[in-house]
């Protein structure tokens, strides 16, 4: 069973290779970043379909800007809550966002802090390394752990040396006997980088970057958690 996953994964990264190379930040404006962002902090215990509805109805508002001053920060946040509060029509269903009041407080936040830096393009204009970048976002950006950060600066194109630990790569480690099967989700950074260490580890005769391997693994496991009796 083990091997039968690895082939499929192996299978799989060659699909995905031509559609992961052409991703860059540079060519997208700080407008589509924030939005990554925001869809990053949003996605945190919620469902990603929710997540963009809510993300796509602040836009609209044209809420993704940089904020000047604390005053206007608590006027974007109230703006920002009263969206998160109201419903959205999601896969035929009235969907009303978990947490409307601290996910508003973190993005206002986040949209004053980033201007105090010139905006989120001109920080990571000056960055090189995706490790540093994971580690001051982490400990600078809120809402954000080293899981949301990973997948911002992926979907993002920053970088693709970085791993998305969620449920699905994890179930593959555990799978492996990488790691402990009472592992579920990792909030620190420290033991973050250490099950993403021992993940590129284990797949680099796979001579692919890692970003690319978790996305097949991701699908894969989908598939194979769907139909674990065919697998057998």
């Amino acid at each position: 069973m083990q091997q039968r996953i690895n082939n499929a994964i192996a299978s799989l990264c060659v699909d995905i290779e031509n559609e992961f190379a052409n991703k860059t930040y540079v060519d997208l404006k700080e407008e589509d970043i924030l939005f990554e962002l925001v869809l990053s902090i949003l996605g945190s215990q919620n469902k990603y379909e929710v997540a963009l509805k809510f993300t796509e109805e602040i836009q609209k508002h044209n809420l993704l800007k940089l904020i000047n001053t604390e005053f206007e920060m608590k006027k974007v946040q109230n703006k920002i809550e009263n969206i998160l509060i109201s419903s959205v029509c999601v896969e035929d269903k009235s969907i009303r966002y978990r947490f409307p009041k601290s996910r508003a407080e973190y993005i206002a936040y986040n949209l004053w802090f980033l201007n105090s830096i010139n905006g989120m393009k001109y920080f990571l204009g000056n960055e090189t390394s995706s490790l540093e970048v994971r580690k001051f976002f982490v400990k600078n950006i809120k809402g954000i752990g080293p899981k949301q950060a990973s997948h911002f600066l992926r979907n993002i194109g920053f970088s693709n040396n970085i791993a998305i630990l969620d449920v699905h790569v994890l179930r593959y480690m555990q799978i492996q006997g990488l790691i402990d099967e009472s592992i579920k989700t990792i909030s620190s950074l420290n033991m973050y980088e250490k099950i993403e260490n021992l993940l590129k580890n284990f797949l680099k005769y796979l001579s692919y970057p890692i970003g690319l391997i978790d996305q097949a693994i991701w699908v894969v496991m989908r598939v194979y958690q769907r139909e674990f009796s065919k697998w057998q």
